[in-house]
Parts: structure tokens; sequence; C-alpha cells
């Protein structure tokens, strides 16, 4: 344990895990605001070499590139967040609006709607905003197939692949290559595009870098936001206390009780007591964003589904320093496939929610409808 003395309330030690589990808003906001507690490249690990412009990465110089430019590189993390903020998204939302109510009114009589609408949409509106030509929609779903593939046996520990999956991910990488310079060639680039050029005007390009910052938005992206549709239409179309509220709130509240990401993640990176204990440096912590939603401290009635909520109240997308940067995006998506499935198919009769959660981030496998 870091610390013999008794912990604050809201702060739990987790000694089958090593880590300080954050429970209450009180202690959450003092985690995502402290500079003491970040998530920044451990300086001591050791680094792996990056690929030649002609090399095809493999998986550890993929992740490699990714952390080096997600988590060390503030200059490329304020032009993303510039390109994902709300009035860079609020452009895209009568599209996505257009292709949810596309998908929607082609539903068969009865299906599962994550397979049938949810993912479809998903993936269609994210390579939308991200500026990739709709002539590449279904490699594109393709490659993101691979991608999360070896994304999660990554964060299982799992680096060495068998011979043809690292030839399947090779050719992904390849691909994305050529279709990103495609995206970043285009006479009127989105604002995603316009980041990713700014960042090689200043830099240098980096063809290889920008392949694993796509692959990185889209792990942390495309999941989640089909996790926050399925919550949000099945509370939409199921709960009476969804009738004719503002769909924006419906979907906030949706997430707040059942949020995509169940933790945020980081560790001490300099000694301190902000939260009560001492904390040496490497020390886990993790924000528990489902107890967090819940807390009776903050939230009044925290199991009522009561579409007015504050945002304050939810830390579902994090907050400070860890702020999703997707944020803006993910809310105007779920909102854009809400409208479409409500213009087109108000009657829908739902199933029970499926779900599957792996300790990271919490997933709806199906959602039968009628």
């Amino acid at each position: 344990m870091a610390d013999t003395q008794a912990p604050p309330h809201g702060l739990l030690w987790r000694a089958e895990t090593n880590q300080w589990v954050v429970t209450t808003h009180e202690v959450a906001d003092t985690v995502l605001r402290d500079p003491h507690i970040g998530t920044a490249l451990d300086p001591d690990r050791a680094a792996v070499p990056t690929p030649g412009a002609d090399d095809v990465p493999t998986v550890s110089q993929f992740f490699e590139l990714w952390y080096r430019r997600g988590a060390n590189h503030p200059t490329f993390k304020h032009r993303l967040r510039a390109a994902y903020s709300a009035a860079a998204v609020a452009a895209f939302a009568p599209a996505f609006e257009a292709r949810a109510r596309e998908l929607a009114e082609a539903l068969p009589a009865e299906g599962d709607l994550v397979a049938d609408f949810i993912a479809p949409f998903a993936l269609d509106s994210t390579f939308r905003f991200m500026g990739f030509p709709a002539r590449h929609q279904a490699n594109l779903a393709k490659s993101y197939r691979v991608l999360m593939f070896v994304i999660k046996q990554r964060f299982l520990g799992v680096l060495d692949l068998p011979q043809r999956q690292r030839a399947a991910f090779g050719s992904v990488l390849a691909f994305l290559r050529d279709a990103t310079a495609e995206a970043l060639a285009a006479p009127d680039p989105t604002p995603l595009a316009a980041a990713f050029l700014a960042q090689a005007e200043a830099d240098g390009e980096i063809p290889w870098a920008d392949v694993a910052t796509v692959g990185q938005l889209l792990a942390a992206g495309v999941p989640q936001v089909e996790t926050g549709i399925a919550v949000a239409a099945h509370a939409l179309l199921t709960r009476p206390e969804a009738v004719g509220a503002d769909l924006a709130g419906v979907a906030e509240e949706a997430m707040r009780l059942a949020p995509p990401f169940l933790g945020i993640f980081g560790w001490v990176t300099e000694p301190c007591d902000c939260l009560g204990v001492r904390l040496e440096p490497r020390t886990a912590i993790v924000v528990d964003i489902p107890a967090v939603n819940a807390d009776p401290a903050k939230v009044a009635d925290p199991a009522a589904f009561c579409p007015g909520r504050s945002r304050a109240e939810n830390i579902t997308f994090g907050k400070g320093a860890h702020y999703c940067l997707g944020a803006a995006s993910a809310r105007a998506q779920v909102v854009a496939a809400l409208r479409g499935l409500l213009a087109a198919r108000p009657d829908l009769d739902l199933g029970a929610l499926q779900r599957a959660d792996d300790g990271f981030a919490q997933s709806i496998t199906a959602l039968h409808y009628r």
C-alpha cells in the first residue's frame, strides 16, 4: 500500500491490482485536475525504435508511435482539441442525422439494432468526420476490425501475434497510410485533417505517426459511440421519462448511468499529498466512473433516470486535463443517431441490452428489436 494513514472518504486501496480507486466526485475532481497525476509517458521505460519511412511498422512500433504522439505531444493535442471542438463538430451534424435516418429507414422488420444500425452509423459518421472518401468505407470498416483486434490483444499484454495476423495488420497499416494521405490532400480538408497538416508543417511529415493517431482516435471513439447510442436509444424507446425530453439530455443521462468507459486511468508523476495520503511516483490511480456518476453527495437520487440533469453531475467524459478529446463528436453522433431513429422508426419494440465489459470499457453486444 502506498501509505499507512487512513485514506479519505472516496479513496480506496485495491490491493489485488495495486491501485488507488476513486469513488466520489470530490476526490475525482482533485485527481482529474491535480498536476501531480497524469498520463505522460514513463521517462524510464525502454523505447522501441520507430520504423523508417518505407518500413511498415511492427505491432510494437505502431504502439510506440501511438504513445509518443498521443501522450507526450501537447502542441498536437491542442490542435486535435480544436478539431474536435463543439463548433467544428456542429458542421457535421446534418450529415450525421441524414445518414442515421437512411440506415433507420432501411431496417428490416426485426433484427439486432447494434449490427443493423448502430455499428454502421458509428463507423460511417466517424470516417466522414475524419475526412476519408466515401468510396473507402467498406475497406475502412474491415481495417477497423483488424485494428481493434490488435489493440485489444495489446491491452491483454499480447504483442507477439501469429504471422498471418501480423501480415493482415501490416496490410491494414499500408491501406490506412494511403487513405490518410488522400484525406489530407483533399481540396477542402476536415478540421481533423487540417490538424494533421498543421502538425506536418511544424514538425515535418511523419505518415506512420498519422496512421497510429488515426488508430488511436478510432479505438477511443467508435466503440464508445456505439455504446452511447445503444444505451441512449434503449432509454429513449423504453422509458416513459424520456417521452418528449430533449434528446441531448436523454443521451447524457443514459451515458451517466451506463458510461462507455469504466475508468479514467493515470499515475502519480511527482510525490504529493493531494489526495490526503502520501503518493509516490508511479502509483496507479483509477477513477471509477460508474461509482462517481452515482455519488449521492453530488447526484440526487442517482439511480433514477432524469434527462434534465446538469452535466456537472456526470464525469462520463472526464474533466480538466483528462476531459475526453472526442466528447463533442460523441455527443453529436449519439444525438444524430437518436434523431434519425426516432424520425424513421419511432415504434421500435426493443429487447434488453446485452452487455459485456473487460474492466476498461463497456460494450453492448446486441439489442434486438421488432
